[in-house]
């Protein structure tokens, strides 16, 4: 994982939740399958490459221009729209501080509202 963004530890907490929220009744009988650690794998190989692939288009577009120039560096044509429409800040910030599959506990002591449960925060 690549340290743009800073997402590595985002990424190994959402893998960490996931795998909680799917391994938590195979572990209770004993070792999970082989089908069930790959169900994890499934649920986070996606995400996992897309952020992946973020990170390289911000280092090449962004990181090696700048460090390569042999003069002043120009503004990313990216970072110049995001400066000119600022509600889109969001999506990117979002993008880095949730992830493109954020993952919530699920678990039979944490019941979200929306199933009649309170819920622990």
């Amino acid at each position: 994982m690549s340290p743009i963004g800073g997402v590595g530890i985002n990424l190994a907490i959402q893998d960490a939740v996931a795998a909680a929220n799917l391994l938590y009744k195979p572990l209770q009988r004993g070792i999970p399958t082989a089908a069930e650690l790959q169900a994890v794998q499934r649920r986070r190989e996606l995400p996992t490459r897309i952020t992946q692939r973020m990170q390289v288009i911000v280092q090449n577009a962004v990181l090696v221009r700048t460090l390569q120039a042999k003069g002043p560096v120009k503004v990313p044509r990216a970072v110049r729209f995001l400066n000119r429409y600022p509600l889109l800040r969001r999506i990117p910030a979002r993008l880095v501080g949730m992830g493109f599959r954020p993952e919530h506990v699920r678990t039979p002591e944490y019941e979200p509202r929306r199933n009649g449960g309170h819920g622990a925060l």
